[in-house]
């Protein structure tokens, strides 16, 4: 059978937002104040009778009440909470459909509907079916996922009134009946993924979605005259976007969105720039561009980033963007763009390097001494998966000072024990005094022959792995990943 029902699924909710450890004491004094409240004290029933009467997103933050009420919202229904179909070759569409129309509904609402298709017998007609279905069960996560090479089309107005989360992967979406349909007011995460979609498609889901707060573009196919268009209406309440490894697009023109705190890129700037809020408040901030960003580029970039960057907790940026910070060190630069140069409130940095050479070390050590980061803790660094050894010639940038002095988590994927890798790992044992772990994940063994690394190098490596600072592994762990890990995710 190929239906699924699970009574204890969850929504999986986003990454956290990293905090300061004040904050983190703060809310631990909150939730044990609540602990002694009297509505700790309310029995199993009458507390998931209180959570059936509620939407999704009320009832997921019903969990900062008190210790007891965390996760028990995954609960809040006697039936199922959620539904996941998977068709492959095996299966018979109007089969399934019939098993699942005579199972009985749920009281109120359907927590998740999940639609997973792997077969061509499938037609618009069972699509209608299946969506019509997820619509009367009021469902408040929709998720529907084709594998196959399919024309099908989404038609989001006969979606639940309820719906706060759409993801959709490898199918279209329609024009959407726009005349005559209702706002889907609940709806606060769009994610698309290998969806072809068009100019026309998007600003009529834009205008249908009023509250929403996240959309996320992953490999889809967009029409660029979208992008070029500045009559676009943005919701009024947008805080997150994603654009990664999508085609056709000429321009991202966000500058109509001031609530947006979290924006992560990947693609081409030369081809595809964006333009960002000058206002905007920006969290978290991940740029990994396809070709290097040099010359008249460089102030472009500059000139797309918001004004005030001081809210910055987590930014990840490539090497090919790292060239930017030398337009802002040259004499006479730095004064016309200050902005850039206040990280106060940087936690994380991720450096995703695309190549691993002396000049790109270099860039490194300029990157540091343009944009000063006094309070940034962790630091990740990816090397590139297929390395090549560079050349023996020496970095031409003396390495920053008094830069790293609150980094206490260090870890550097793919390390080969190439020289400017090795050079790298050497300046932040020297650097970074509050160091506490400095984690490398290789993909072979310490050569016994390193060709131009220094012997007071090598030194200060092996006493950091004797005492046990550094610390080596064949393989990423996921409990070390960083805050943008997903953005990494194949689609």
């Amino acid at each position: 059978m190929a239906l699924h029902s699970d009574p204890t699924a969850g929504g999986g909710g986003g990454a956290k937002r990293p905090r300061s450890d004040a904050h983190g004491e703060q809310r631990e004094a909150a939730a044990a104040a609540a602990e002694a409240s009297p509505i700790s004290a309310l029995p199993d029933e009458l507390r998931q009778r209180v959570r059936t009467l509620l939407p999704l997103k009320d009832a997921i933050r019903t969990g900062v009440l008190a210790r007891g009420w965390r996760g028990l919202w995954r609960t809040r229904w006697a039936h199922r909470s959620a539904v996941e179909v998977y068709l492959d070759s095996r299966d018979a569409p109007e089969r399934e459909l019939d098993a699942l129309e005579k199972e009985p509904r749920p009281h109120l609402r359907l927590h998740r509907f999940s639609l997973t298709v792997d077969t061509c017998k499938f037609t618009s007609s069972h699509l209608r079916r299946f969506l019509s279905y997820a619509a009367e069960c009021r469902a408040e996560d929709l998720s529907v996922e084709m594998w196959t090479a399919s024309k099908l089309k989404f038609h989001l107005p006969r979606s639940s009134p309820l719906l706060a989360r759409l993801s959709l992967r490898r199918i279209g979406i329609s024009s959407m009946y726009y005349r005559g349909a209702q706002p889907l007011r609940a709806l606060e995460v769009v994610a698309l993924y290998s969806v072809s979609i068009t100019q026309a498609a998007v600003k009529k889901m834009l205008a249908l979605c009023p509250g929403l707060r996240t959309l996320d573009l992953r490999a889809c196919d967009a029409d660029s005259f979208f992008y070029c268009d500045r009559s676009v209406v943005w919701p009024p309440n947008l805080r997150s976007i994603t654009i990664a490894e999508c085609d056709g697009m000429a321009l991202l023109y966000l500058v109509s969105v001031p609530s947006l705190r979290s924006f992560r890129y990947s693609g081409s700037f030369l081809d595809a720039p964006f333009s960002l809020p000058r206002d905007a408040a920006l969290a978290d901030l991940y740029i990994c561009f396809e070709e290097s960003v040099a010359g008249d580029y460089t102030r472009r970039l500059n000139n797309a980033l918001p004004n005030d960057l001081s809210d910055l907790n987590v930014l990840t940026i490539c090497s090919n963007a790292l060239p930017v910070a030398f337009s802002l060190s040259d004499d006479g630069a730095t004064c016309q763009f200050p902005k850039q140069r206040r990280l106060h409130s940087l936690r994380e940095l991720q450096l995703l390097m695309l190549d691993m050479g002396p000049s790109n070390l270099a860039d490194i050590y300029v990157f540091f001494k343009t944009f000063h980061c006094p309070n940034l803790e962790k630091l990740f660094v990816e090397l590139p998966d297929d390395p090549k050894e560079g050349s023996h010639d020496w970095v031409g940038e003396e390495p920053p000072e008094d830069c790293l002095d609150n980094v206490k988590i260090v870890k550097i994927a793919n390390f080969n024990w190439h020289r400017t890798e090795v050079e790298l790992v050497s300046f932040l044992l020297r650097k970074a005094s509050s160091l506490q772990k400095l984690l490398l994940v290789f993909s072979k063994a310490a050569p016994l022959d390193m060709p131009g690394v220094q012997r007071a190098e090598l030194l200060l490596i092996h006493e950091a792995l004797t005492n046990g600072k550094i610390m080596l592994s064949e393989s990423d762990d996921v409990a070390t990943q960083p805050y943008h890990y997903e953005v990494f995710l194949e689609v």
